[in-house]
């Protein structure tokens, strides 16, 4: 869900971008330190996304410096697309998914950012819980009852939903800037 939130987002920023320039600005983002994103998935994406008729592809043009490029833009599928991929990704326990949704939750209204990651919460909030309340063994006859790997996953759980809560006081208090804002 990444790569095509993320390469969704750069193209519907920069009509008429071609997959050089899409990975010139992810790497400006330093994106390959917080998701899985490489070249190759990019083109990957890039050619999905125009079979599923989500970007629009101008035919090849000569290059001097090398081989021809296509540009692509977003089709307003691809725009509805980008919000709805936004949307899934605000509210995902997977940090790689969350952290893209980050990058264009600006897309978004303030009060529905604020709800997907309210939600958001809400989920470590059970998690946590859930995992609190696992059985563990001082001599684990297994993983399922290893103190330290329950732990290591609850304290995860834990603190990922206590920084959730200062996000949302700092989204609830004006930081950023959102659609309609």
């Amino acid at each position: 869900m990444s790569v095509r939130l993320m390469v969704l987002g750069v193209v519907d920023a920069n009509p008429g971008t071609h997959g050089y320039e899409v990975l010139r600005e992810l790497a400006a983002w330093r994106a390959e330190t917080w998701s899985q994103i490489r070249s190759g998935s990019v083109y990957h994406a890039l050619n999905q996304l125009e079979k599923e008729h989500l970007l629009d592809r101008s035919e090849p043009e000569p290059s001097a410096a090398g081989p021809t490029k296509s540009r692509y833009s977003a089709t307003p599928a691809g725009r509805a697309e980008l919000l709805a991929l936004a949307r899934r990704a605000l509210q995902s326990v997977d940090q790689e998914a969350f952290a893209a949704g980050l990058a264009f939750m600006h897309l978004l209204t303030r009060d529905e950012v604020i709800d997907l990651i309210a939600r958001r919460r809400d989920e470590f909030e059970r998690i946590s819980q859930y995992l609190s309340d696992l059985p563990r063994e001082a001599a684990p006859s297994s993983p399922a009852t290893h103190p330290e790997i329950i732990d290591s996953w609850e304290t995860t759980f834990s603190a990922t939903k206590n920084w959730l809560e200062s996000l949302l006081t700092r989204l609830e208090s004006g930081a950023y800037g959102f659609a309609g804002e």
